[in-house]
């Protein structure tokens, strides 16, 4: 929609329309990412989601993942109707970083699992982790991100994020 925003704003309701009728029930992406967050945090890590979905409709679905909801996971939660322009835009990381009260650089994580998520990471300045769950091949990640827009990881599983982000255990 390049520049259009009153267009960005008609396809985002169009899309929260069709998607709030067809939502059903809601699981982490891969087993053991409840725990994972858990151990992420009790390590001091902070933690947030942003999402391009309302409030009102995240909101629910955070409540249902995994049957016990996942409110206490995170300490940000920035949803597309908190910014005024939703990702691509930087705009919702930058609220995220506000809001924890942090610095945008290279020890910030934005894990996505979109080019938009990418693309949105890469302009608010903070590190960009492609979260390739789909499994696609190199050959196709190479063709879906800008060139002036790459990730600077890629990862296929959550596992590999955790033993990043925290230190050995002795």
């Amino acid at each position: 929609f390049g520049a259009d925003a009153g267009a960005k704003h008609t396809a985002h309701d169009a899309f929260d329309s069709c998607y709030a009728r067809h939502v059903g029930a809601v699981h982490p992406f891969e087993p053991g990412v409840r725990a994972m967050l858990g151990r992420l945090r009790a390590a001091g890590l902070r933690t947030g989601l942003l999402t391009n979905r309302r409030r009102a409709l995240f909101g629910s679905e955070l409540r249902q993942v995994d049957g016990s909801g996942w409110e206490d996971l995170f300490d940000v939660l920035v949803c597309g109707d908190d910014v005024p322009r939703r990702k691509p835009a930087p705009d919702m990381v930058l609220r995220g970083l506000e809001v924890l009260g942090l610095r945008a650089g290279p020890e910030v994580w934005f894990i996505g699992d979109s080019t938009t998520d990418v693309i949105a990471a890469r302009q608010a300045g903070v590190c960009a982790i492609f979260y390739n769950g789909a499994k696609w091949d190199p050959l196709q990640l190479v063709r879906i991100f800008p060139s002036e827009h790459p990730p600077d990881a890629i990862t296929g599983d959550f596992s590999a994020l955790e033993t990043l982000a925290l230190p050995p255990r002795r």
